[in-house]
């Protein structure tokens, strides 16, 4: 199936509200027991669109907008304790969407920034778990050249605004040899519609300011399949430590693939999904 930008396959829409009164927009297509994902930094629910159809064959299949992102409230960004963006707030969003659907247990996948919201549900009600999928995923502090590039682009945004900030944003190590691909320009050109600058800097923080989640790791006791691309150097040394850390946990390296595993090799990323949740 070719990914189509705002594809839609029998696809319900809807709005869930928090605790602390954002509106988070999701949508669920499919049948079956429930698997919900949780999307990546500058990105929203669309980069699954190319994996709905698959995931809708065997599961009732969720995603969401993380506040600040695509189609939710981007609430105003505020670095005090009261702050609309905090790693638990992640992982409300995410409560809010499954309890407003009335479902009690979930498998969750996380992708990036998408792994915090769900390392931040899955250590605070690791009762509702079936299983997690963790893909370039990281629990530690994001090693000090990571955050060094973090800066620039959070000083770019002040500056610059985010149209080159998106594209700067997109130009890192991270994302090596992919803005020669057309379909990234497009979802990127996508993503960017709904981007405003709170919701971009308050999902940056989240990311780059969070505390270690290593020693809530021990509180996650389902299934969890680690995927990291052999390429991601960083990532590739926090997969171990995912793996060696969570009791019940499976590490899968994916070959010819750096962090943006699911775009560099979307096939591959579904089979292992697939083969896992089944």
């Amino acid at each position: 199936m070719q990914w189509s930008p705002g594809q839609i396959i029998h696809m319900k829409h809807g709005t869930a509200k928090t605790e602390d009164g954002v509106n988070i927009a999701y949508q669920v297509s499919g049948q079956g027991p429930a698997l919900v994902l949780c999307h990546a930094m500058a990105n929203d629910h669309r980069m699954y669109d190319e994996h709905r159809e698959a995931f809708s064959k065997s599961h009732r299949l969720i995603t969401f907008d993380q506040r600040g992102s695509g189609y939710s409230d981007h609430p105003p960004f505020d670095e005090g304790p009261e702050s609309y963006y905090t790693v638990e707030k992640f992982g409300d969003d995410l409560k809010a969407v499954v309890d407003h659907l009335g479902i009690n247990r979930v498998t969750i996948l996380g992708f990036s920034m998408g792994a915090v919201a769900a390392l931040s549900f899955s250590t605070r009600w690791p009762e509702r778990l079936d299983r997690l999928i963790l893909a370039s995923a990281m629990a530690s502090r994001l090693p000090q050249a990571i955050i060094a590039r973090a800066r620039l682009v959070e000083t770019m945004l002040d500056e610059k605004g985010l149209e080159e900030t998106y594209d700067f944003y997109f130009s890192g190590t991270l994302f090596d040899g992919l803005m020669a691909q057309k379909k990234l320009h497009h979802m990127i050109a996508l993503f960017r519609e709904k981007a405003t600058p709170q919701g971009f800097k308050g999902c940056f923080r989240v990311t780059i300011d969070r505390p270690s989640l290593v020693d809530e790791l021990k509180l996650i006791r389902c299934p969890t399949l680690i995927l990291v691309g052999e390429n991601d150097t960083h990532y590739l040394v926090e997969a171990e430590l995912l793996e060696n850390t969570i009791s019940n946990a499976k590490r899968v390296v994916m070959p010819g693939v750096g962090h943006p595993l699911s775009v560099q090799d979307p096939k591959a990323f579904e089979a292992e999904v697939i083969t896992f949740i089944s």
